[in-house]
């Protein structure tokens, strides 16, 4: 990790859950940082080709290990936006694996000829296998996309819009606008036993947080641990 940022020393990657079964259907990748509590700020600030080449680096570690076909990679809009961008993305990326899309708000941000070619970009993901999720979504985050036809798999529910509406209709209410959306929903900040009822009886499929181990790649070992 070394050549993107001197920050970055490893991956963790976060199990992505199937609550019905409690079986592990992917893994989130993520960012290992030498100051953890500047994470959010570290990444708001990455450009584009940063943020490719982290991409590169992370997809060549994790090639060979058992999780490579069942990634979820966390990615800004910005680099779906420039045709030259997005053609690095297209050889990187393999039936089965699932982008995350961080900040998805943004989308609406964008002039409408902008918004059309992400979408697009996203089709030609879908395509090929991709999935393309929504990512830290709330109620209302999620209601200008029920009016979009969107290439979308699915939706994660934000863990903080999660333990404010756990065991209260609302969350039934948020993961239905997110089911006409996207046909998969993940709810993200599942801690205990409970959290999962709560989630499971709330209607989502999927279901991530720490009441489920994580796996860390070691930049000095090289190995997952």
């Amino acid at each position: 990790m070394r050549c993107v940022s001197q920050e970055i020393i490893g991956i963790k990657l976060e199990p992505i859950v199937a609550l019905p079964s409690s079986r592990i259907v992917g893994m989130e990748v993520l960012s290992l940082l030498k100051s953890p509590e500047h994470s959010e700020a570290y990444f708001q600030h990455q450009s584009v080709n940063q943020c490719l080449t982290l991409l590169e680096i992370q997809l060549a570690a994790l090639k060979n290990t058992r999780y490579a076909n069942d990634l979820f990679i966390n990615l800004p809009i910005t680099v779906f936006i420039e045709p030259e961008s997005f053609a690095r993305i297209l050889p990187l990326m393999h039936p089965g694996q699932n982008i995350e899309i961080v900040e998805p708000g943004t989308f609406f941000q964008l002039p409408a000829e902008l918004r059309q070619r992400v979408a697009r970009h996203w089709g030609m993901l879908a395509d090929r296998g991709c999935h393309i999720w929504l990512d830290d979504v709330n109620t209302a985050l999620i209601r200008p996309f029920l009016s979009c036809r969107l290439p979308l798999s699915g939706v994660k529910i934000d863990k903080m819009a999660f333990w404010r509406k756990r065991s209260t209709p609302a969350l039934t209410e948020l993961v239905g606008l997110c089911t006409q959306v996207a046909r998969h929903v993940l709810i993200e900040g599942i801690e205990s036993k409970m959290d999962r009822e709560c989630a499971l009886q709330a209607g989502a499929g999927f279901g991530q947080g720490y009441y489920w181990p994580s796996t860390g790649w070691s930049e000095k070992k090289r190995t997952l641990a």
